[in-house]
């Protein structure tokens, strides 16, 4: 019974805590300084609000077609704006209410790109009628941040450095070897030096997770204070780097700052990462201070969660995996 609650915090999670984001897309591809292409599509929720965009009032649109893709609902229309969208607002309304979260590409005929996600306290955006390097930087750093802190599968693999460590030593040499490792593949795939493999990122992923429970599962391994082994930790992180990476191809870099949109959202990830390492080491250390019994117990739930979550994603990740093979052949 002393583990009950625990199989409550396994039942409790869902397939939305995987590592991609899910959120509404508005997608606006501009053709000449004036016509537009858009693309919206928002899940098919079960509530009776739903987010929708709002346009400048400048801008007209033309009938959309609309089509069910999954479990979303897709409109694609065509829209002209006599104004044009340099210095205009554009709005997502009812994320507050859906407690969703939207994210807005935006490719203008100049080849200037924008991405943003917009959440429950930010629901505009304004168009920038010059591009910004810092303006490139600081939306790019949020981002990473943002990515970092929803990405459950990288929190949990994050949260087994933490545990593997015996001292803060050997926590700086993991978080350095992951961080290292990730940072690697993470660069060379969004500048195209060598491909995407997204098709089986997510499973290995999920199969890192699922190695550090299995590890931290043998008490012997715990006693190890001199064997960590920051090669393999390096490792998983080019792992975690190509699935980084896969969620910047989504976002997409704006081509005039592709530097430092990239380099933005990799300090992005790592001033998530460490924000989070920071304050699980910070709860440990109060757990310990109050009941020499608690930090345990919290140590187990979190080897309890990994495993179980890590079992779940590979189980239905391999599964995705086997129906895009059958369709495939």
């Amino acid at each position: 019974m002393k583990h009950l609650w625990l199989l409550m915090l396994f039942i409790s999670f869902s397939p939305a805590w995987g590592h991609k984001l899910a959120p509404s897309l508005l997608e606006i591809d501009g053709e000449s300084t004036t016509t537009f292409n858009v693309l919206w599509r928002t899940p098919a929720l079960s509530a009776q609000v739903s987010p929708e965009p709002i346009f400048p009032e400048t801008c007209t649109m033309a009938q959309a077609a609309q089509q069910a893709v999954g479990t979303s609902v897709e409109w694609r229309w065509h829209m002209t704006c006599a104004e044009g969208l340099e210095g205009q607002t554009l709005q997502v309304r009812g994320l507050t209410a859906s407690r969703t979260a939207a994210l807005l590409k935006i490719s203008l005929v100049d080849n200037r790109q924008y991405s943003q996600l917009m959440r429950r306290d930010s629901q505009t955006f304004e168009i920038p009628r010059v591009p910004s390097t810092w303006a490139v930087v600081g939306q790019y750093f949020v981002l990473g941040v943002e990515h970092i802190l929803i990405g459950i599968d990288h929190l949990l693999f994050v949260t087994g450095l933490l545990l593997l460590a015996a001292s803060w030593r050997q926590l700086l040499v993991t978080v350095t070897a992951f961080t290292v490792g990730h940072s690697v593949t993470l660069v060379l795939v969004s500048l195209r030096i060598i491909p995407e493999v997204a098709v089986w990122v997510e499973l290995a992923i999920a199969a890192t997770i699922l190695y550090l429970a299995v590890e931290l599962s043998y008490k012997a391994f715990a006693q190890r204070s001199g064997r960590v082994r920051w090669p393999l930790i390096a490792v998983f992180g080019l792992v975690h780097g190509l699935g980084f990476a896969s969620v910047l191809e989504e976002l997409g870099l704006p081509q005039g700052d592709v530097l430092a949109g990239l380099v933005a959202f990799n300090v992005g990830i790592e001033a998530g990462q460490l924000v989070f390492v920071a304050t699980l080491a910070l709860l440990f250390w109060m757990l310990r201070s109050l009941s020499a019994s608690l930090a345990p117990l919290m140590r187990t739930a979190a080897i309890y969660t990994m495993g179980g979550m890590a079992v779940f994603w590979c189980l239905e990740r391999s599964y995705a995996l086997l129906l895009s093979s059958v369709y495939f052949f």
